[in-house]
């Protein structure tokens, strides 16, 4: 058996697809799906979510949502969403460094919450990076 995975953003779908196995950002971490998995419903927080089709991840960033998983089906809801690739690798890095250095100038509460947030992504690029097929 195999998961169906449909992933959503507000400008249209971005994946449909079966997977063996779903990992996604949850708020309290990561959070592993297989088939059987129990109904359930949970937000997202922004990071990684990887999807597993034979043998191979995919890594993909998403800015925050949903995920509804029942019945071995699904449906992610997000916010945004950034592909990864390979030659970004130095590229996610000097953004990573430009948003911790705006995080330690950050004087107003809005300021710091901005930079918070772009750290979040930049170290989630990152992260992704370890998923990419060689």
């Amino acid at each position: 058996m195999s998961l169906n995975i449909r992933v959503i953003a507000p400008d249209g779908l971005i994946w449909d697809t079966t997977a063996d196995e779903v990992v996604l950002p949850s708020l309290t971490g990561q959070l592993g799906v297989l088939t059987g998995h129990a109904p359930l419903i949970t937000a997202l927080e922004i990071g990684i979510l990887r999807i597993k089709v034979d043998s191979s991840w995919t890594p993909i960033i998403v800015l925050g949502g949903f995920a509804v998983v029942k019945n071995d089906g699904i449906i992610v809801l997000i916010s945004g969403v950034e592909e990864i690739k390979k030659k970004d690798y130095d590229q996610a890095k000097k953004i990573l460094a430009e948003a911790t250095k705006a995080l330690d100038l950050a004087k107003t509460t809005k300021e710091k919450i901005e930079a918070s947030q772009d750290i979040k992504i930049a170290s989630s690029r990152l992260q992704a990076f370890q998923f990419l097929d060689s």
